[in-house]
Order: structure tokens, then C-alpha cells, then sequence
């Protein structure tokens, strides 16, 4: 017999069995790593071959600005939906369906004879791609604790960035050898190829679910969701974010003609400075991720670790993005355009991390949606104001210069708004009581 208090065997799991949770947990993230790099090619190759286009269809910036804009026209339905079913569809799925959708908008485009195919197109792979990252992310965090979320959350939106690196110069080089048609199609295979991968690949994580050694089974609880969207810690990230995405939104369908019309640099130089913002983000988003999860380890408390630092560093985004039109020396224009364009990125990873933190593992998935769909009414809105500005303006140059004050004055805004409200230990206690209160007979 067994000593009193002696632990149950199946409390430790053997050290092959927590070999094969490692390996399946980070093979996990790596798929939604390249997720998220497809995420971004896709949506990027539009900006890149923006110019060839505008001309063959005739496009004046405000209407190449509303196909941009026509991207977001179910975005946030479509995140808020299925960030809502994914409580009961695993994600599994939802992420494999999402993927197919792409690729079929992608190689549809090819046969685009006029612009209504492509606007057609550009709203479906909007609306697939709208739950995208929320998923991401609430697939990554399954297999998680709190404490050592931020590494794979940066990995999973650092995919965007290096899908920014690797797609904008190897599509400038498709579309300039080929054409923008086989743009789409290429990343119509690349989308093909991940869905075949993940099949075998992904599955959906036990962190949520499973009990400490010898605990009782954890109840689902759940609060009205008003509590934690009206808590500090997301409003006050929800500021930063909203500024962030509409960066983000100008970096993909603006940025390369910003570079071509304002600054007058040739297609390949735009398209070798348009790849530094996103190697910059990368590098910084998991740098940031991962002085986070070091900081959380040591004790520093989430809202300086989390709220206080990713703070700082949308500030830094924002004062780059407003002084970058004023600036005439080359080199230094170049380095606000890292600033300006990768700083920003950190505020998906660490805003989502966040509001994980706060929310109940059985509502994650619906708060992240709700997040991201509110969040990317600013995609919705960015491209289609920055066009109707250059157009109004005396030059593209003054165009550009009042379109991304917007962005720059959100994001400091934002940023300020950390500082003072992301109190995420504060809001996830009284949240959890709420929930402990509910759940009493």
C-alpha cells in the first residue's frame, strides 16, 4: 500500500509524455506562426501591386482606396461570429476553414476581368481572415499558463511580420517578372500547403481544462461580458490597439506608394523599405514578448510588465509617425519609417495577451473576437480616408503628412491610456470574483 498523502501516479506524467506535450505545443505555434505569415502575404499583396492595377482598371486613389477598405466590410462580423461559435466548434477547424477560404479568394483573383471580381474577392478573404488572429491566438493560449503566454503570442504575431519580410520582396519579384496575377496564385499554392500540414499537425490544447495535480475537475465560469469590456485594462488597451491597426492598415495598402509617389523612389527600392519595418517589428515584437515573460517570472507585477512597457513603446510609435512627414534627411527618414511602422506591432501580442489575462478560459476566445473586430474598424476606415486625403491634397507628399497624423495622435493617445488603465491583475481578481459569485447556489 501507499504512504498517506503519497502522490497518484498519473499527478506525474512520464518523461516521454511530457516530451510529446512539448513537441506538439510548439509544433502547434509553429503552424500558427506560418498561419499568421500567409495571414499577411495575403493581404499585402494587394498593396504591392497596387500600380500595375490602378492602371490596367483605371483606378483613381479613392477608388483604390475603397478596395482597400472593401477588405474590412465583414471583418468585425465575421470576428465577433466566430469568436462567439468558437466556445463550442474546436479551433482546430475553424482555422483549417478559415485557410481554405483564403487560398480560394487568392487563385479567384486570377481571373479577375474587372474590378468587381477583385472587390468581391478582397471582401470574402476579409471576412475569413477577420477571426484569424483572435483564433490564433486562443488556440496558442489552450496550451499555455498566463505567465508564459507572451513568447507565443509574440511568435504568432511576429508570423505577420515575417510574412511581411518574406512576401514583399519575393512577391515585388513575381509581379515584376510575371505579373500581379501570379502573385495571387502563388500564394493561392502557399495557403493549399498549409492547410495539408495542419490536418496533421494541429489540435487543440489541454491548458484550459486540465486540473492541477490531485484538484478537482476547474468549473466552466462565465461573466456578462460587459465586465470585462468595460474593465480599465481593455478600454485601455483597446485605444492603443485601434491606433496600431490603422498603422498597420496603412503599412500594407499605402506604405509601397507612399514610398513611389511621395518620396519618389523606383518599385524596387519601395519595396527593399518597405521589408525594413516588418524585419524590425519581428525582431521586436518576440525581443518584447520575451523580456515580458522574463519579467513575469521574476515577480514584476503584468501592469508594468505588460501595460506599462507596451505603453511606452506605442508612444515611441506614434511621435516617429507624426515627425516622419517633416523630416528631409534620407537616412533618418528611413528610421522613423522603422519606428513608426514596427514599434506599433507590439500592441497585437501584447494587448491580446492581456486580455486573455483578464478573461475566463471558457469566454477567451469571444473576448479576443470582440477585441479584434471593434479594433479593425479602423482597417476599415484607414485606407479609404488616406485616399480621399492625398486626392484632396496639393501633392501627394501633404496627403500622406496629414494622413498619418491620425495614426501618430491615436497611437500616443493610446499608449497613455496603458500607462494609467492596464491594470490586468486588478481587473482579472475582480472578474474572477465575479464569476466565484455566480457560480454560488
Amino acid at each position: 500500500m501507499k504512504p498517506a498523502g503519497t502522490r497518484p501516479r498519473s499527478a506525474a506524467p512520464a518523461n516521454g509524455a511530457a516530451g510529446s506535450t512539448w513537441l506538439r505545443r510548439w509544433s502547434v505555434v509553429a503552424m500558427l506562426l506560418l498561419f499568421m505569415l500567409i495571414n499577411y502575404g495575403d493581404k499585402t499583396v494587394l498593396g504591392l501591386a497596387a500600380r500595375p492595377i490602378m492602371h490596367e482598371f483605371g483606378l483613381s486613389p479613392s477608388q483604390y482606396g475603397l478596395l482597400s477598405s472593401s477588405f474590412f466590410f465583414l471583418f468585425s462580423v465575421c470576428a465577433l461570429g466566430v469568436g462567439l461559435a468558437s466556445s463550442r466548434i474546436s479551433t482546430r477547424w475553424i482555422l483549417l476553414v478559415l485557410a481554405l477560404v483564403w487560398a480560394v479568394t487568392q487563385v479567384s483573383v486570377v481571373a479577375a476581368g474587372g474590378i468587381g471580381l477583385l472587390l468581391a474577392s478582397r471582401i470574402v478573404l476579409g471576412a475569413a481572415e477577420g477571426p484569424a488572429q483572435p483564433m490564433a491566438m486562443h488556440a496558442a493560449h489552450s496550451w499555455f499558463p498566463n505567465t508564459k503566454r507572451n513568447i507565443p503570442s509574440a511568435l504568432i504575431v511576429g508570423g505577420g511580420a515575417l510574412g511581411g519580410a518574406i512576401a514583399t520582396p519575393l512577391l515585388t519579384l513575381v509581379i515584376v517578372h510575371f505579373g500581379w496575377r501570379a502573385a495571387f496564385l502563388t500564394m493561392f499554392l502557399v495557403g493549399c500547403v498549409w492547410c495539408a500540414l495542419w490536418l496533421l499537425i494541429g489540435r487543440d490544447g489541454p491548458a484550459d481544462h486540465a486540473p492541477a495535480a490531485g484538484a478537482a475537475p476547474v468549473p466552466v465560469r462565465r461573466v456578462p461580458y460587459r465586465r470585462i469590456l468595460l474593465s480599465g485594462t481593455w478600454l485601455g488597451g483597446f485605444t492603443g490597439a485601434f491606433g496600431a491597426y490603422w498603422t498597420s492598415t496603412l503599412m500594407v495598402a499605402w506604405l509601397p506608394s507612399y514610398l513611389e509617389t511621395a518620396l519618389g523612389y523606383s518599385t524596387g527600392e519601395a519595396a527593399a523599405i518597405a521589408t525594413i519595418p516588418w524585419l524590425a517589428g519581428l525582431i521586436l515584437t518576440f525581443t518584447h514578448g520575451a523580456i515580458t515573460q522574463w519579467l513575469l517570472h521574476l515577480g514584476v507585477p503584468s501592469r508594468i510588465a505588460r501595460g506599462i512597457l507596451g505603453g511606452c513603446v506605442l508612444i515611441l510609435s506614434g511621435l516617429a509617425m507624426v515627425l516622419l512627414p517633416t523630416v528631409t534627411q534620407p537616412a533618418l527618414r528611413i528610421v522613423l519609417i522603422a519606428v513608426a511602422f514596427s514599434f506599433h506591432g507590439v500592441t497585437f501580442a501584447n494587448g491580446q495577451t492581456v486580455n486573455s489575462e483578464i478573461s475566463p478560459p471558457a469566454q477567451r476566445g469571444a473576448v479576443l473576437s470582440v477585441s479584434v473586430a471593434l479594433v479593425t474598424i479602423a482597417g476599415l476606415l484607414a485606407p479609404y480616408v488616406t485616399g480621399r486625403l492625398v486626392e484632396a491634397a496639393d501633392g501627394p507628399a501633404a496627403g500622406f503628412a496629414t494622413a498619418f497624423a491620425i495614426p501618430g495622435v491615436l497611437m500616443m493617445a493610446g499608449g497613455l491610456g496603458a500607462l494609467f488603465f492596464v491594470r490586468p491583475e486588478r481587473d482579472a481578481r475582480r472578474i474572477a470574483a465575479l464569476a466565484a459569485v455566480k457560480e454560488k447556489p
